[in-house]
């Protein structure tokens, strides 16, 4: 009997579960997919829960702790709910309004959201699946539940690590070219006499700096 209840409630574990109202926009689609797998894991803990309360309980208390199996269960579905929520408001920082570039950042942390909730969920759904075969499917369902719970909070983490890194602005800065300095003296320009001699350089080439009436100045030679 245990068996039997635990396989239909197998069934019913792997039936399809639509998400109401699911956005097309990636980042809030992702959200949506985490939720379905947070609601077949909830389902997941309830059967297994149920499995052990068949199990292990004394008949006097079956019905008590099949109660309390599904009580655990209303609540964790809120926690979904509550879980979606949050994780729609990471899609939509107000830092990141009109930014093309940041919806696009938060697009793709949404979509690898939605691509590592679906994973989990595809593989709870063949390891449950497995279980209707198993020796034991209570133990074997619980196993499935461990991997699918940890599987789910690494992809939430993954989200929350992602979702901070959108909407900062990056500056990109040039090196500066570095900067020669000529440590050799620009030759003197024609001007007083030195030692009673002109000396010093013509800007034009082939002046001659030279003596005219006591002054140096720059002359082309005379032939």
């Amino acid at each position: 009997m245990v068996r039997m209840r635990t396989l239909l409630g197998l069934g019913v574990l792997l039936l399809p579960i639509a998400v109401a109202n699911a956005s097309t926009e990636p980042c809030p689609a992702g959200c949506g997919m985490q939720t379905v797998t947070c609601l077949k894991t909830a389902r997941m803990t309830k059967l297994s829960c149920k499995a052990d309360c068949r199990t292990n309980a004394a008949s006097t208390d079956l019905g008590s702790c099949i109660r309390a199996c599904v009580d655990t269960f209303r609540s964790t579905r809120t926690s979904c709910a509550n879980d979606r929520t949050s994780c729609a408001q990471s899609c939509t920082p107000p830092s990141s309004a009109g930014d093309p570039s940041t919806a696009s950042c938060l697009g793709a942390c949404g979509e690898d959201l939605g691509t590592c909730a679906r994973n989990v969920a595809a593989t709870a759904k063949t390891c449950a699946t497995g279980c209707r075969t198993a020796s034991d499917p209570r133990a074997c369902l619980a196993g499935c539940l461990s991997a699918a719970q940890t599987d789910a909070e690494i992809c939430a983490s993954d989200f929350q690590a992602c979702t901070p890194n959108c909407g900062r602005s990056t500056t990109t800065t040039t090196p500066a070219l570095p900067t020669t300095t000529n440590t050799v003296p620009a030759p003197p320009a024609c001007g007083a006499p030195i030692d009673t001699a002109c000396g010093g350089t013509c800007p034009n080439h082939g002046d001659v700096c030279q003596d005219v009436a006591g002054t140096c100045s720059c002359m082309t030679p005379t032939p």
